[in-house]
């Protein structure tokens, strides 16, 4: 099968390696002039690991990141609120949650793909679905002929506007994140640990413990356009344990990254014709427990079974299968990131507590117990 992927972040990358494993022809078209790998840190559960490990044949994934072991909940003076293993206890999943620095898990999708597959400059226009095929035209005027056409270009999706009207929103929610060599006592070496703080919460992840690499996250109630600078958002943690602030100072500015949080409901319709939507561009959410890249590894290994495993001429049954799969799970898991979020942006500061905490994180565990893979 024909398969063009619109947009290169790591959704695109991976879904078109994984439809090349099962025997397609999945090229990939960004706009930009190289793929998105720009950013600081990515967090992958055991599920997304263990489907990454297939696409990509080999262990070598597992050390390019620092495995994470714990979720810890700390509150602003590190006093411990909520502590629970990855891994989920019982359910034996094999394979660790692991923390990437961006770019380098970009590389290894890059390196399974091999660059003839990615197309960078191609801007998608325009998208027409014929009785045979489906037609993708660039900016640059190049029609493209494809069996199916699968969106993974973001929150601000182009592909989304030929298949559904449902649109992204701000969730009054902005972020602040960065990269630093640092090292703390108070900072576990194979855990993620999120501390509270008035509307707002700090996280921080071990990037490479032999090299004190790390991985911080600031995410802050907002409102208006403008964000704050680095130098605002030390003021704005105020009374938090100083060695966090004192991460946030050390890190150089080219390596700190801030913008609002926008989010969908994936509710709208997931495909149209030849032409399906997956990651971000379908069902954004929040990093609050950073699960958003393996929902869409998830998805993506739901959409080439449901591909794969289609007996009738049409592809559009095998996407409405995907949709029906994929499509009320992933409005499940989105619920619990929103109450999350407003347990901790929008509530007191101490109501983020171990008995407020444990019915959300029950609630995310069964879900995650419910992995494709």
């Amino acid at each position: 099968m024909r398969i063009g992927v619109i947009g290169a972040g790591l959704n695109g990358l991976a879904a078109a390696c994984l439809l090349r494993k099962f025997g397609h022809d999945a090229q990939v078209f960004e706009r930009g002039d190289s793929a998105r790998d720009s950013g600081t840190g990515i967090y992958v559960w055991p599920q997304g690991v263990q489907i990454l490990k297939f696409i990509l044949g080999n262990n070598k994934l597992l050390t390019e990141g620092q495995p994470i072991e714990y979720l810890v909940t700390l509150d602003r003076h590190a006093t411990e609120l909520h502590r629970h293993p990855v891994r989920m206890p019982g359910h034996d999943f094999p394979a660790p949650a692991v923390m990437f620095e961006r770019k380098r898990l970009f590389g290894l999708l890059k390196e399974g793909l091999g660059n003839n597959n990615i197309h960078y400059g191609a801007e998608a226009v325009d998208i027409n679905d014929t009785d045979n095929d489906i037609r993708v035209t660039f900016a640059n005027g190049e029609v493209k002929i494809f069996d199916l056409v699968i969106g993974t270009d973001g929150v601000f999706s182009k592909v989304r506007s030929y298949v559904s009207d449902q649109d992204c929103r701000y969730t009054g929610v902005a972020a602040t994140r960065g990269v630093v060599h640092y090292e703390s006592p108070m900072l576990e070496g194979h855990s993620c640990q999120i501390y509270t703080h008035s509307n707002a919460r700090f996280v921080t992840y071990p990037l490479d413990n032999s090299t004190q690499f790390k991985y911080w996250f600031v995410a802050y109630k907002h409102e208006g356009d403008e964000l704050l600078t680095q130098d605002e958002l030390v003021g704005r943690l105020e009374g938090m344990s100083s060695p966090l602030l004192e991460m946030i100072q050390a890190t150089k500015p080219e390596n700190i990254i801030a913008n609002k949080l926008r989010a969908m409901r994936a509710e709208g319709p997931w495909y149209k014709g030849r032409c399906t939507l997956l990651g971000d561009s379908v069902h954004g959410m929040l990093p609050t427990l950073g699960y958003g890249f393996t929902l869409g590894l998830e998805n993506c290994f739901m959409l080439a079974q449901a591909i794969n495993g289609n007996c009738d001429d049409s592809v559009e049954s095998a996407l409405k299968r995907y949709e029906s799969r994929a499509a009320i799970r992933s409005q499940k898991m989105l619920k619990v990131m929103e109450d999350m979020t407003d347990l901790f942006y929008f509530q007191p500061e101490n109501s983020v507590q171990h008995d407020s905490l444990t019915p959300i994180m029950d609630r995310f565990y069964q879900l995650a117990e419910t992995t494709v893979f």
